[in-house]
């Protein structure tokens, strides 16, 4: 390929998937010109011919041309943690900021080039976004949160009291109103995209009788969405349990993570409020269905498995009754690995929501642009940025070939090729393990037992 930044250049050949959700067509040619595409040649028929002289940058003839995979639930910061001492209290801020862009090129190797980091450690998201931005590191587009918003409810404040809230961790720990107004003006002028709360804990299953207490009162998570909106900033929250996504819609925030456990009449509210939902389907999935595999505990596995079941009822209803479903994966834990799991909850949801491949695909494209940029990602049209997958094989007939990088035989960000060729893997450090000396208790009859039966 030749030529300065502003040569107009052409792909050509190939089946679009444009991201509107409109059906695949032949592609003649799509121009582009800078970072963005300038014109498109689809459709039935002979179309209109090149110009004279067209510099071709690729030949996606016999494969398929479809918008690059945006990530709106990607944790570039936690590092691959196995748990919370590794995500919260292991690496300084600098070294985590280091491996994450590391990591980042690994998520935009895999086709996403885009993804939305809901929250993690000081503001390494920021400085991730903005490495990439400079050029001076491949990834992905970011938008960027910093530390989730919580309090002695929610999501994030893992450690008891006498522990205290690490600086390190990736929750705040906001006591009043005045505190979370403070915060969100802070996290703002050290130049987050959005806000993070966490809005409620982590499983329903946890509390007595299900339902997860909500972590925030009504009004202040209003307070909390009605300052970061005066100031220009968009507001989203982990909110699993069904009040706390009521509470949310009610506070006017921007769009919903996981929202598993609403009943139908939550679902109904969320539905008519035109606010999206992220469910995340991945982390639990991978847990319920192959936790074993890396080492979780019994209880883990079969909490998640009914979390996965109650869940997949409850987002199954919504999606089919007017919520707007976006993919993440929540990547950025040992179940969740960067690279490897970022088109699996397309696959997830057709299998387990029963969506058609192509509405998958739109989920994962136009619908996940939200989180980061709408008016410029997500779909393939003139105008929008260059940010495309060249496909070897048709997702629509089996949407499991876009969890495998082979397929891949290019993948184009801003009109550019990115390099694919795969990074060479990193040690585990010691500071980022967790203290742990064993798994189980060691009793003298374990061994016993385990002696005589080698």
């Amino acid at each position: 390929m030749t030529g300065s930044a502003d040569t107009k250049r052409y792909l050509t050949g190939g089946r679009l998937i444009d991201g509107t959700g409109d059906a695949p067509q032949p592609l003649h040619w799509m121009e582009l010109s800078g970072e963005r595409i300038t014109d498109i040649e689809a459709g039935e028929g002979p179309g209109r011919p090149l110009p004279p002289g067209a510099v071709i940058a690729f030949d996606a003839a016999g494969k398929t041309v479809m918008p690059g995979l945006i990530d709106a639930h990607c944790h570039i910061s936690y590092g691959v943690a196995r748990g919370i001492e590794e995500q919260d209290l292991f690496g300084s801020a600098e070294y985590r900021s280091i491996r994450a862009m590391y990591h980042a090129q690994t998520v935009l190797q895999a086709g996403v080039t885009s993804c939305s980091d809901p929250g993690g450690g000081w503001y390494v998201a920021v400085a991730v976004r903005d490495a990439v931005k400079a050029g001076l590191f491949p990834g992905p587009r970011i938008s960027a949160a910093a530390r989730y918003l919580s309090t002695h409810a929610a999501l994030t404040d893992y450690f008891p009291s006498w522990v205290g809230s690490p600086r390190s961790g990736v929750g705040v720990l906001t006591e009043s109103a005045s505190h979370m107004v403070n915060e969100v003006r802070e996290q703002i002028k050290n130049g987050v995209d959005f806000i993070k709360i966490a809005a409620s804990g982590e499983s329903a299953t946890l509390t007595p009788g299900g339902g997860s207490v909500p972590a925030f009162r009504a009004e202040e998570l209003k307070v909390i969405v009605d300052e970061a909106h005066r100031l220009g900033r968009r507001v989203t929250a982990h909110a699993r349990s069904g009040q706390s996504v009521e509470d949310c819609v009610d506070a006017g925030i921007d769009w919903i993570m996981h929202a598993d456990f609403m009943d139908r009449r939550q679902a109904d509210k969320l539905a008519a409020s035109g606010i999206p939902c992220c469910p995340t389907l991945t982390f639990v999935a991978n847990v319920a269905q192959w936790g074993h595999i890396a080492g979780c505990s019994q209880g883990r596995l079969d909490r998640f498995r009914r979390d996965l079941d109650l869940a997949v009822t409850n987002l199954d209803y919504a999606w089919r009754n007017g919520v707007q479903m976006m993919c993440g994966t929540d990547t950025g834990f040992a179940v969740t690995p960067y690279g490897e799991w970022h088109a699996r909850e397309l696959e997830l949801f057709v299998d387990l929501l029963g969506m058609s491949p192509l509405q998958a695909i739109t989920c994962a494209t136009r619908n996940a642009a939200v989180t980061v940029d709408a008016a410029n990602l997500g779909t393939l049209q003139k105008g929008r940025l260059a940010d495309f997958l060249v496909v070897d094989g048709d997702p629509l007939a089996d949407i499991r070939i876009l969890q495998d990088k082979t397929r891949f035989s290019a993948i184009f960000q801003g009109g550019r090729p990115v390099d694919l060729t795969p990074q060479k893997p990193i040690h585990r450090w010691p500071w980022e393990r967790s203290l742990q000396i064993s798994e189980r208790e060691l009793y003298q009859s374990t061994v016993t037992q385990a002696l005589a039966h080698p």
